[in-house]
């Protein structure tokens, strides 16, 4: 049994990935499959000890490996890059899942969703006012739970309301870059164009699936049974 090393230590003293003879993106490969998670630059720097410069050329050999037919593929989301199921192989693997997210967004957690990403930071009375509702604080609370948004601080008027922004799993969950990839507001019509431009991005569920056709809808409810500043 050998000893436990930092994984710095043994990339920087033993396997000198950024000389000749060396797999940088293999490497890069091995730490994505392992985690799982998104790594950006500044982690992979943390993890390999090598510069921006080189990182960069081997994450981009390594996305030029990444191509059909491998069943895998290098995107870049929430500002950095992780694995994902290559779009050719959907139905294959849509067989395998049995059990998705804790259920797609509802109609009316996409409005309140889209009112914080477009408008952040944003309070609950202002989302109110945004969607036409006695009280959003339901829609809140529950993307509060799937981590979709956070608080940022009480804003200072009246009342003293929390604001609410966007988080890096809200990145994920819609496949975007930064908040720059948002779409265009003005590439939609009039009415609840936030929604619709979200909605958009919404990951479809796969065709025949236990959860195809659901139509699960919230109900909003008073800010007193959810415990939200209003």
């Amino acid at each position: 049994m050998t000893d436990d090393l930092p994984i710095q230590s043994s990339f920087l003293d033993e396997e000198p990935l950024w000389e000749e003879g060396g797999d940088l993106p293999g490497a890069l490969e091995a730490l994505f499959v392992a985690t799982g998670e998104v790594l950006d630059l500044p982690r992979l720097q943390e993890l390999t000890g090598i510069h921006e410069g080189p990182l960069r050329q081997a994450i981009e050999k390594l996305g030029e490996r990444l191509t059909a037919p491998r069943g895998i593929r290098l995107i870049e989301v929430g500002g950095g890059w992780r694995l994902a199921t290559a779009p050719h192989y959907a139905n294959l693997v849509a067989k395998l899942v049995t059990t998705l997210r804790s259920g797609r967004l509802t109609p009316a957690q996409i409005e309140t969703l889209a009112i914080v990403a477009y408008r952040q930071p944003v309070t609950v009375p202002e989302i109110n006012e945004l969607r036409g509702v006695t009280s959003a604080a339901n829609q809140v609370k529950s993307l509060l739970e799937r981590e979709l948004i956070i608080p940022a601080g009480r804003k200072p008027v009246v009342g003293r309301p929390m604001t609410y922004v966007t988080t890096q799993k809200f990145l994920l969950h819609f496949g975007l870059r930064n908040l720059q990839d948002l779409p265009r507001l003005a590439d939609f019509g009039e009415g609840n164009i936030e929604a619709q431009a979200l909605a958009q991005l919404e990951p479809a569920l796969p065709e025949g699936s236990m959860f195809e056709g659901l139509d699960d809808v919230v109900e909003d409810v008073p800010d007193d049974k959810q415990g939200l500043d209003s």
